[in-house]
């Protein structure tokens, strides 16, 4: 019989979980179904389309071409992070959107999405920037100075945001009892 200093001591559970678990558990709860995985794939390998094209680095015309120069290495990692996190984000706010008894108000699924959207295409460097500056004149060629300037900074607040919003879903999938379970 083991004396008393041996005896294993098994940790009492916490009220509230950590926050590896809390992304762990949130996960296993929205991908545990494909059509989430479809949601989050679609959206993250269409907002890396979108804008590879608006960083103009991938070409369709006169065939498909994808390239990437040596200053543009930081700006893609940036851009395929930024893809996914907003894939996993839209994922989890159409579940949470879906299995919520509570209506959640349509701003609140798109403040960090539509910010990295915004944040992560160089508009200077595509036809943004020649529609920003043609329709807004002087007002479009500072917009578009701006989000040239600013472009890797930008980026970074919308990665930002994005864990944020993944933070605030996770949070509001876990520990908040209004969720449906359909098992």
């Amino acid at each position: 019989m083991p004396s008393m200093s041996e005896e294993k001591k098994t940790p009492i559970p916490s009220s509230s979980p950590k926050p590896q678990n809390l992304f762990i558990l949130s996960f296993k709860m929205v991908f545990s179904t494909w059509v989430y995985i479809t949601f989050a794939a679609t959206t993250a390998v269409t907002f890396w389309i979108v804008s590879s094209i608006f960083d103009q680095l991938l070409f369709f015309y006169p065939i498909l071409i994808f390239y990437l120069p040596d200053d543009a290495i930081v700006g893609f990692i940036l851009a395929n992070i930024t893809a996914i996190l907003l894939g996993i984000v839209v994922s989890m706010n159409i579940y949470v959107f879906r299995h919520s008894k509570m209506r959640i108000k349509t701003a609140s699924f798109f403040s960090g999405s539509s910010l990295s959207v915004l944040s992560s295409t160089c508009a200077s460097c595509s036809s943004l920037g020649f529609f920003l500056i043609s329709t807004l004149g002087a007002a479009g060629v500072t917009a578009s100075a701006f989000l040239s300037n600013y472009q890797t900074p930008l980026r970074l607040l919308s990665i930002a945001l994005l864990m944020w919003a993944l933070y605030s879903v996770s949070n509001r999938l876990i520990k908040t009892c209004v969720i449906k379970r359909h098992e």
